[in-house]
């Protein structure tokens, strides 16, 4: 599985660079939103190590069925979070 390595703002104002991971999601077709929940953790280590992650993000959006939904999920995430600074890894 993918995950991004990204700046993203906390809910208490920090800025983090974050390991981010697609947590869940429900695909949903014919004209129906797709809800992805992404978290993230302060590395790809403390995710392995069950660590609590430390941002969490729901986002929706109509998915392509026949492309990648990860790929589809992850850009629609830094949409919002209005980033372009990221980097996929794993």
């Amino acid at each position: 599985m993918m995950a991004i390595q990204a700046f993203v703002a906390t809910e208490y104002g920090e800025e983090l660079d974050l390991y981010i991971r697609l947590n869940n999601v429900e695909i949903n077709n014919h004209g129906e939103l797709s809800r992805v929940k992404f978290r993230g953790f302060l590395s790809k280590e403390a995710f392995q190590n069950g660590k609590r992650w430390l941002w969490e993000k729901d986002v929706e959006f109509l998915a392509d069925v026949k492309k990648p939904i990860w790929e589809q999920a992850y850009k629609v995430l830094m949409v919002e979070i209005g980033s372009d600074n990221y980097s996929f890894i794993d």
